[in-house]
C-alpha cells in the first residue's frame, strides 16, 4: 500500500507484545474505521439492484488503500512476525500461530476463534467453502485468538484483538465473515448476538460484514444446521461476486 517503511508501526507492536502489564481496555472497536457505516451502507444498497456487487467492493477495496495507507503503513510479514512472537497471554510455551492460504488482498476473510479447530469442523468448514464456488487463492482463514487454546477468556481477546484490526487493514477483503459468537463481539461489541445480525451483511464503515455460526455448533444441531450453513457461505460468495440484478436493463 505504501512503500515508505516506517518502523514506528514495528516497534510500538513490539513494545505492546512483551508488555504483560494490565491496562484499561478500549472495546469501543473503532480502530477499523467504523464512523461511516450507515453513509456506506445506503450507498450499497442504492446501488444494489444498478451495477454488479463485484464491481462496487472493488471501488471500496481500492478506496480502502489510500485510507489505511496514512495510518497504517505496516507489511503483513512485519505484523505476522509480531504476533508470531507475542507473549502477552500465559502462553509462553506455545508460539501464535498464522492465518492461513492466501493473504494478499483476499476476497473473503474468515475469523474463527482460534486454531483449536478439531478435524470434523476444518473438513466441514473447506468442503462447504469448496462447495460455494471459493477458491483457496481468494480466500484467507485467520484467528481471534492467535495461541493455540480453546480457553477463551476476554483478557486473552482484548490482548489479540488489535492484531485482528491491523490484520483486516492490511489484507482489505472484500467481505469479513465471523464465525461464531465471539468473533462476531469482537468486531461489534460484546453484546452483539449472531440471530441479530444472521443473513444479512451489516457494514462497519467500509467493512461488510457476515456472520456465521460457530462450527461446533453447526456440527452439534445436525443436518439443517449444515444446510443453513451451507446456504450461509453461498450467501457469502453471491455477495462478492454476484451480477447486477435483471431488471438493471429496464
Amino acid at each position: 500500500m505504501n512503500s515508505e517503511f516506517d518502523s514506528s508501526f514495528v516497534d510500538k507492536l513490539i513494545e505492546e507484545a512483551l508488555d504483560d502489564t494490565v491496562k484499561p481496555v478500549d472495546r469501543t472497536y473503532g480502530q477499523l474505521g467504523f464512523m461511516e457505516s450507515e453513509v456506506v451502507s445506503s450507498i450499497f444498497n442504492a446501488l444494489d439492484s444498478k451495477i454488479p456487487n463485484a464491481t462496487f467492493l472493488q471501488v471500496v477495496q481500492d478506496a480502502r488503500i489510500s485510507s489505511i495507507a496514512s495510518s497504517n503503513n505496516l507489511k503483513i510479514t512485519d505484523l505476522h512476525t509480531v504476533t508470531h512472537n507475542c507473549r502477552k497471554c500465559a502462553f509462553a510455551s506455545q508460539t501464535p500461530l498464522l492465518p492461513k492460504w492466501n493473504v494478499n488482498n483476499p476476497d473473503i476473510l474468515f475469523i474463527v476463534e482460534s486454531s483449536s479447530m478439531d478435524q470434523q469442523a476444518s473438513a466441514l468448514f473447506v468442503s462447504t467453502l469448496k462447495e460455494s464456488g471459493f477458491t483457496s487463492d481468494k480466500a484467507c482463514l485467520t484467528y481471534l485468538l492467535r495461541c493455540p487454546t480453546k480457553d477463551i477468556q476476554q483478557q486473552y481477546i482484548d490482548n489479540c484483538v488489535n492484531y485482528l484490526h491491523n490484520e483486516i487493514q492490511i489484507m482489505n477483503p472484500k467481505l469479513i465473515c465471523t464465525i461464531g459468537a465471539t468473533t462476531l463481539s469482537a468486531l461489534l461489541g460484546i453484546d452483539a448476538k449472531i440471530k441479530d445480525y444472521k443473513n444479512k451483511i451489516t457494514w462497519l464503515g467500509s467493512w461488510p460484514i457476515l456472520p456465521l455460526y460457530s462450527l461446533n455448533y453447526v456440527l452439534k444441531a445436525g443436518d439443517s444446521a449444515i444446510q443453513s450453513f451451507q446456504a450461509d457461505m453461498k450467501q457469502a460468495y453471491q455477495f462478492c461476486y454476484k451480477k447486477a440484478a435483471q431488471n438493471d436493463t429496464d
